[in-house]
């Protein structure tokens, strides 16, 4: 048994949404959605920044996990390499490694099913921590939209545990 467990910062990013989660040992420490919509689009990554100096000191994750970010999106998420540098850099510079996994690699781990859609992950996810689903009934499409990054970001985390487990020790 591992005296410190491995705490994971995982986030799924986004330039008006970025979801987060921080799990230790498969228990969700806390979780939630950074809104960047309101901000210029120039303070956005700054904002970003500032973010991430915050959870890194609050929670000290041994790893940033990640979705991964098209190195050449299109035209509409034409700012997502620029947060892949920042968000690279900051692991860099902390010595944090970053994993970085596919969507379908993820819901194949939470759903069994690489082509599950956001609103499966949303459920399985609310199953397994109840408190969280009062985010996942939502009235209105852009607040559901909205809580599906928290998700998503839970959904990274938890894939990153499940396929880095430790090896187990037999006596």
């Amino acid at each position: 048994m591992h005296k410190n467990p491995e705490t994971v910062l995982a986030l799924d990013p986004g330039l008006r949404e970025l979801g987060y989660a921080v799990l230790s040992r498969k228990q969700l420490v806390t979780s939630g959605v950074l809104s960047l919509s309101a901000l210029h689009p120039r303070r956005r990554l700054g904002a970003i920044r500032d973010t991430l100096e915050a959870w890194f000191r609050a929670y000290r994750p041994r790893v940033l996990v990640l979705e991964q970010i098209p190195k050449r999106p299109l035209d509409s998420l034409a700012g997502l390499p620029a947060l892949r540098r920042l968000l690279h850099g900051f692991a860099r510079r902390r010595r944090l490694p970053v994993a970085t996994y596919s969507v379908k690699a993820v819901r194949r781990t939470v759903l069994g099913d690489g082509w599950g859609s956001k609103r499966e992950v949303a459920k399985a996810i609310s199953g397994r921590f109840p408190e969280l689903r009062v985010h996942r009934n939502q009235s209105r499409k852009w607040a559901e939209r909205y809580w599906q990054n928290m998700f998503d970001a839970i959904a990274l985390g938890l894939h990153h545990l499940a396929v880095t487990k430790p090896p187990s020790r037999s006596r």
